[in-house]
């Protein structure tokens, strides 16, 4: 790498680390991604297409508007070879990578349809963290010049944009997240570790009628659909541990 180079580098990546807002931290990857022809960005998480629907997950979205339309009627996610790549491999790959003859029908009319709006060539750069669902930093344009020893670089940057916008959007999550009581904390740390509701209501020394309408809060709380979710959610927000 070329001092010049080097340079630019590590000053967007101190950039990107200080950012307090998405904008911060958007505008340093695409000065570092412009320059090698890709044109437009997605930042996602890659849930598994039968969770629900997988924009939730969207961190940045820099498609083409007309080409994310297509692509949520047309259910891609479920065919894009890209996503499933991404979420097997820890490594970063250009499109033209992918080998044509191991896709599906469907795969290959994904990436045909894809080359129709203007996104002919990308790279994936995954990202796979504990606790966490695959993610993927994915940029494409018309014609991008990437050369092997470039992908360590955009990797890097990559990487460090997206921890960024992950950590940000954390923080946002976190501030309206309402907090478990310690009475609540303490009724689904029993039932996560297998206690029944009538065997938590012994240990406690309160009714089952209690320990049921503090996990019912729980669930509320958590925004999940059973206690298993919530209990799952509240680990993760590191409101009780497994």
């Amino acid at each position: 790498m070329n001092p010049s180079m080097f340079a630019m580098l590590t000053g967007a990546l101190a950039r990107i680390d200080a950012a307090v807002t998405p904008a911060v931290v958007l505008k340093e990857l695409l000065s570092i991604l412009r320059p090698f022809g890709f044109r437009h960005l997605l930042i996602t998480g890659l849930p598994p297409p039968q969770r629900g629907p997988w924009q939730r997950e969207i961190l940045y979205d820099g498609w083409p508007i007309e080409w994310l339309k297509h692509y949520l009627a047309s259910e891609h996610f479920t065919q894009d070879p890209c996503a499933s790549r991404s979420r097997l491999v820890g490594q970063p790959f250009v499109w033209h990578d992918l080998f044509s003859k191991e896709m599906t029908t469907g795969q290959l009319r994904v990436m045909g349809e894809a080359a129709d709006f203007g996104l002919r060539n990308g790279l994936c750069v995954p990202v796979h963290e504990p606790r966490r669902a695959p993610s993927v930093v994915t940029a494409a344009g018309e014609r991008i010049e990437v050369l092997p020893e470039d992908v360590p670089i955009l990797e890097t940057v990559c990487v460090h944009a997206y921890r960024a916008l992950r950590r940000l959007r954390d923080q946002v999550e976190q501030s309206r997240q309402i907090t478990l009581t310690d009475r609540e904390r303490e009724v689904l740390t029993w039932i996560a570790a297998g206690k029944a509701a009538e065997d938590v209501a012994c240990i406690l020394g309160i009714s089952r009628f209690t320990v049921e309408r503090h996990l019912s809060n729980v669930r509320d709380k958590c925004d999940a659909v059973n206690t298993i979710q919530a209990a799952m959610e509240a680990v993760r927000r590191g409101e009780i541990y497994p």
